[in-house]
């Protein structure tokens, strides 16, 4: 088995000098203040400023627009079309009521990166590695991850020195550990973090019914903190049911479109993720090039033929591309917070509700042939006597 880094003190403390003075500047501005000028872009005091596209749905959701009803409503009457239906809506909301929003704003791109509640509290990386720091000092916890991203997320990845296998599967050995992350949306979470020994993969999800999250440091908040990690730790940092999960995900095939996001997410994340290298974890390729040669083609299949389509991968094996990917790879430039989020993307992939082929039947006994003669089927559908 082998052995996760733990990280050096020298190394924590010259992340966190650079984490704290990440910050996120918050505007709180009412509908009547701005203008919708495309799907990128919105004007504020005579200022035309940058979305990005994940700030663009968030607003898109706050006037119950879907993403996908604004997608096909812009391709078939462009960026302006789709402006102009925004700004409708958002006068139509304005009759009722000048209703506000707190504009999070990345100061170093000055880009608007997510669209929250007016009043929206949140937790500043200092604060908030404050605060992680006396639970890791409490439960002694060995830091093995550390990453932050410009637009003011900060995460440590941290193992307990516990460990734990899965019942009736001897090489699925864990150690078990907890995640910490402050998250300008989600405010400060905590989750059970788990990293597979017979390859150092680690694993993470906002799905785990442990996770636990608070935006401000008030007496009941802290409170109720204290109490989850007291929790956390009488069951050894454990998440309830991964074990099941995971043997579910092993007899589970993953389809096309789950091979699709998580290859698309691997592809995302750092510097120099050629596709063509990533086919060594998930051979992406290899796959469209069986359906080719059976004439099928999975660049012209609908979403739902993807979901029904076989990638010849359980889930379990692209769960753990995807964190092997993430854990271990030197050739693709990942940071920590790059690293971080593909453990989630993955933990978060094991642990859904039901995957594509959950509701598949694993046999197919008319697979070669119907069940009806061509006479009897004749019969049956009153074609002849």
């Amino acid at each position: 088995m082998q052995k996760t880094a733990v990280l050096s003190q020298s190394a924590y403390d010259k992340i966190r000098q650079e984490a704290v003075q990440v910050e996120v500047y918050r505007k709180e501005v009412s509908l009547s203040e701005f203008k919708i000028v495309n799907r990128k872009y919105i004007e504020l005091d005579g200022v035309t400023i940058e979305m990005t596209d994940h700030a663009m749905k968030r607003m898109l959701l706050w006037f119950r627009i879907p993403t996908t009803f604004a997608k096909r409503f812009e391709d078939g009457y462009g960026e302006d079309g789709l402006a102009q239906l925004v700004e409708m809506i958002k006068n139509q909301y304005m009759t009722k009521k000048d209703r506000k929003f707190t504009l999070a704003v990345n100061p170093k791109t000055r880009q608007i990166i997510d669209v929250l509640p007016p009043k929206y509290a949140s937790i500043s990386n200092s604060s908030f590695l404050d605060f992680a720091e006396r639970y890791i000092d409490q439960y002694d916890l060995q830091v093995t991850h550390f990453g932050y991203d410009q637009d003011g997320s900060t995460q440590l990845n941290c193992l307990t020195g516990g460990v734990y296998n899965v019942d009736g599967l001897k090489k699925e050995v864990f150690s078990t550990g907890v995640i910490f992350r402050n998250d300008p949306a989600d405010g400060l979470v905590v989750s059970p973090y788990m990293n597979r020994l017979i390859c150092t993969n680690g694993i993470t999800s906002t799905a785990f019914t442990e996770k636990h999250a608070i935006h401000t440091f008030s007496y009941h908040n802290v409170r109720k903190f204290n109490d989850h990690m007291a929790d956390l730790a009488s069951i050894g940092f454990r998440p309830f049911g991964v074990g099941e999960k995971i043997k579910d995900a092993m007899r589970t095939n993953a389809s096309l479109n789950e091979v699709r996001s998580a290859f698309s997410l691997m592809s995302k994340s750092g510097k120099g993720a050629d596709p063509a290298y990533l086919q060594r974890y998930i051979p992406k390729m290899r796959m469209n090039r069986a359906y080719a040669d059976l004439g099928y083609h999975p660049s012209e299949f609908t979403k739902p033929q993807m979901m029904a389509a076989n990638s010849g991968m359980s889930v379990w094996e692209v769960v753990n591309a995807m964190t092997n990917f993430a854990s271990n790879d030197t050739r693709v430039s990942l940071t920590d917070m790059d690293r971080s989020n593909l453990m989630i993307g993955a933990g978060n992939m094991l642990m859904k509700k039901k995957w594509d082929y959950s509701n598949t039947v694993p046999v197919d006994p008319f697979a070669r042939r119907g069940i009806l003669s061509e006479r009897e089927s004749k019969i049956s559908m009153g074609e002849r006597d």
